[in-house]
């Protein structure tokens, strides 16, 4: 399976086609207009300009020369008979019309690599390779396990996973850099022509040592005893914390205090299971392996409680078959 986005791949070799308009009016044996269709380079070329919002910064990432980069651009619009972009001393931005076509152009090139490589698994009946985007919980507590599961019924078929914020995970997966993502069902998880397949339900919640004061308190803890802790925030996760913000507002209790932010999740386990700090984050941290040592604070009501599951393009819901 291809591992690398059309946009990074060296150019192919130009495809022109012909094709013809009937334009309005048009009489039975009169002559037809005709107009070349764009062929896969200067889409991709248009694609990166509108990405990187610019010429120079868009002919570093595809390694050619900018004039020879806005020569293409400006074929493209002579061959569409618009323009696509609003020049300006800072770069380039789309027009009307340029984010209409931008919005197809890249549907255009994910369609055809996923195209190009059903065509090859078919021809060689090679294993796939998928490329999952994990959330940083999931990635830690779900992954593991279910990794090696899939090797056990598909042993020779390879996982790339990769992971970071939510908001660029979806993005990579909007522009095809990646097959699946794995993790939240939230709002900006649900794409257009996207599947979202649910698959469990996770709740947030507050956790600390097993030795912290806290942990030794029967029943619903007081929201307000929070106060008197600080927090330790997985910085890639400002969503969650809101949360837990309005949890302790509707309440009268003061804000939590966050006094160490990292963009690690085990460090934050880390941090919660040999210190005073408290935690807020999936409860799913405290029942995997890498939560050993953490306990979940009773609450008189859960705080917060999503889905978790898989979101991926429509029609690539089932695996290639598997191998003997």
């Amino acid at each position: 399976m291809l591992t690398m986005n059309y946009l990074t791949r060296p150019p192919a070799e130009p495809i022109h086609f012909r094709a013809k308009v009937i334009p309005i009016g048009y009489v039975a044996g009169s002559a037809a207009m005709s107009f070349e269709v764009p062929n896969l380079t200067l889409l991709k070329h248009f694609v990166a300009v509108a990405e990187d919002k610019g010429i120079s910064k868009a002919a570093k990432r595809l390694r050619i020369s900018q004039p020879a980069l806005s020569k293409n651009v400006k074929r493209l619009e002579e061959m569409l008979g618009t323009r696509l972009f609003e020049r300006h001393s800072g770069g380039a931005d789309l027009t009307e019309t340029g984010l209409a076509f931008f919005n197809r152009a890249q549907v255009i090139g994910l369609e055809y690599e996923h195209a190009v490589q059903e065509i090859r698994n078919l021809l060689s009946e090679q294993d796939a390779t998928i490329r999952v985007a994990a959330g940083p919980i999931w990635s830690s507590t779900i992954l593991p396990a279910a990794a090696s599961r899939f090797h056990r019924r598909f042993p020779r078929h390879r996982l790339v996973v990769q992971t970071g914020s939510v908001d660029q995970l979806i993005e990579d997966l909007r522009l095809g850099r990646v097959d699946i993502f794995a993790g939240a069902i939230i709002q900006k998880s649900r794409l257009p022509n996207f599947t979202s397949r649910r698959v469990a339900k996770a709740q947030l919640g507050i956790m600390c040592a097993e030795t912290h004061p806290l942990a030794k308190v029967e029943g619903p803890i007081d929201p307000k005893s929070l106060a008197a802790y600080p927090f330790v925030s997985f910085n890639l996760n400002r969503d969650v914390q809101r949360t837990l913000s309005d949890y302790l507002k509707e309440r009268g209790a003061p804000p939590p205090r966050y006094m160490l932010e990292t963009s690690s999740i085990y460090t934050c386990v880390e941090l919660a299971r040999s210190g005073d700090y408290l935690f807020y984050e999936s409860t799913m941290v405290a029942g995997s392996p890498i939560g050993h040592g953490l306990k979940v604070l009773k609450t008189d009501t859960e705080i917060f409680q999503y889905d978790l599951g898989f979101v991926f393009r429509q029609g690539l819901d089932k695996l290639p078959r598997r191998t003997a």
